[in-house]
């Protein structure tokens, strides 16, 4: 879809529809506008001492050109001050812009002047650049009798400078491989809870494994039995779905050591069982595997960008629903490592999967472990639909994974795990229970998974919150975002060789 090109001519004389040019505030213009601006009769300089024509940031606007360029349309992006430009700022002020071109995109050719980078690298710019136009076009087709005709570019080029053509084919690369990943992870999510059963999310990810040569194992009912998973066959004993727990394993290193574990929560629909949920919004809940879809939306990135790293991926892919078979509030199960724990509801369920799948993680010799969960409204109620959540045992891993959320544009903030919190889910009967009340409900839930990562390093990202939204934003749509994805495989790329 997307390619670099160096800019050899004047922009005023490259042939295609839609030409995208970034303006900074309070600049001067290049020789270039200054053409533009001549070849338009002067408009652009009309346009801008009437205020229609800004430099300012979130500023769209489209300049017809009636045949005087080569362009059809010009569309001008505002960026703002150049001493406030970002990664995030770029991304999101051309998002805005390819959002104006798509509704009318069909087999339109875009070209795109990549700006200067001012406090960016071209490799950096670029990558924003063509997130910008990756995650911003995606859309969901559903499942409609007369499926809506999609609106892709026929091409988008990026036009560099001389000396930045190789970084910019990098950042390209790197943000199209990005992107792919999370408009998978979209796809899944989006997907309704009677079309992605546990086993189709299952194969969704053998799928990614096959597709870039991983290993990957499944583990059906009767080998989670003999495990002794008891957390994920209790919370699926109530649908008549069969559960799985999915293992890839993607070695870039020459060694299977020094490996990083990702561990991702697969309920493809969340009833809440017997501790049933209210029916507003319960349609929203086939969006409960939204862990599990940015799990395998990052090793589809990985895939493609093969990086010098292993990676151990874990996902527990159940159905939570409410039967004659269902555990119930009051049950007490034993966990695969060996740990009790009292069901206080069953609509703290995803915990319970989670749980097994650390420990199998854990006993499979993973060297740290990130899960990522759409686990508890508590973090919704603190954080809102703008920041996911992250806790953690080890700070040098929370740093580095926040780092990465920064590097990738994604919002994340740290929740502490102090030991009182984990004096409110102790259980008079077991050795834990699965909730302990609402107040700190978020953290509660977190340090939960804390007691079965034990003393491997672990952070715990919550989701719930920022997977499936609502309202659309520059780069995402109402509905699934793919969040974290692009910070988990960022993370991975930071350890790679």
């Amino acid at each position: 879809m997307i390619k670099v090109e160096e800019k050899r001519e004047q922009i005023t004389t490259i042939p295609c529809d839609d030409l995208v040019v970034g303006l900074f505030k309070d600049e001067e213009w290049s020789e270039e506008l200054a053409l533009l601006n001549e070849k338009l009769d002067g408009a652009l300089h009309q346009l801008v001492m009437e205020k229609e024509l800004s430099a300012d940031y979130k500023s769209i606007t489209v300049v017809h050109t009636l045949g005087k360029t080569a362009a059809r349309r010009i569309l001008f992006v505002g960026l703002g001050d150049r001493k406030q430009l970002d990664y995030v700022r770029v991304r999101n002020a051309f998002a805005r812009g390819v959002k104006r071109i798509a509704p009318k995109a069909e087999s339109r050719q875009v070209v795109c002047v990549l700006p200067d980078h001012g406090s960016l690298s071209a490799e950096r710019c670029t990558q924003a650049v063509t997130e910008a136009f990756c995650l911003a076009s995606y859309t969901y087709e559903g499942y409609r009798q007369k499926p809506r005709q999609k609106m892709p570019f026929a091409s988008v080029t990026l036009l560099a400078a001389t000396d930045s053509l190789v970084a910019a084919e990098q950042g390209k690369s790197r943000g199209e491989a990005l992107s792919k990943g999370t408009n998978l992870a979209r796809d899944l999510v989006n997907m309704p809870g009677n079309y992605l059963t546990p086993e189709e999310l299952k194969n969704q990810a053998v799928a990614v494994a096959e597709r870039y040569g991983m290993e990957y194992e499944v583990l059906d009912r009767e080998t989670l039995k003999a495990l002794k998973m008891g957390g994920v066959l209790s919370v699926a004993q109530g649908s008549a779905e069969p559960p799985y727990v999915v293992v890839l394993k993607y070695q870039g290193r020459k060694t299977w050591d020094r490996v990083i574990g990702l561990i991702g929560k697969g309920v493809t629909f969340d009833t809440g069982g017997i501790s049933i949920k209210p029916v507003a919004g319960m349609q929203e809940m086939k969006s409960d595997m939204g862990g599990s879809a940015a799990v395998i939306g990052a090793m589809e990135a990985i895939g493609r960008l093969k990086p010098k790293v292993n990676v151990m991926a874990v996902i527990g892919c159940v159905e939570n629903m409410p039967s004659s078979t269902a555990y119930k509030p009051g049950d007490v199960i034993t966990t695969m490592s060996g740990k009790t724990v009292e069901i206080i509801t069953t609509d703290a369920e995803g915990r319970l999967v989670l749980a097994d799948c650390i420990t199998y993680a854990k006993e499979q010799g993973v060297d740290c472990l990130i899960d990522c969960a759409t686990l508890t409204g508590g973090i919704v109620v603190a954080l809102g639909n703008v920041c996911s959540g992250a806790m953690t045992n080890n700070q040098p891993m929370a740093d580095e994974l926040l780092s990465s959320a920064e590097h990738a544009g994604e919002r994340l903030w740290q929740l502490p795990t102090f030991e009182e919190y984990h004096e409110l889910n102790k259980s008079s009967v077991a050795d834990i229970k699965n909730s302990g009340g609402r107040n700190g409900h978020g953290i509660i839930g977190g340090v939960f998974l804390q007691v079965f990562a034990e003393d491997t390093p672990w952070v715990h990202l919550d989701i719930a919150g920022t997977a499936y939204v609502s309202s659309a934003t520059d780069i995402n749509p109402a509905g699934a975002t793919g969040v974290m994805t692009r910070t988990l495989a960022q993370f991975v790329l930071g350890r790679s060789e």
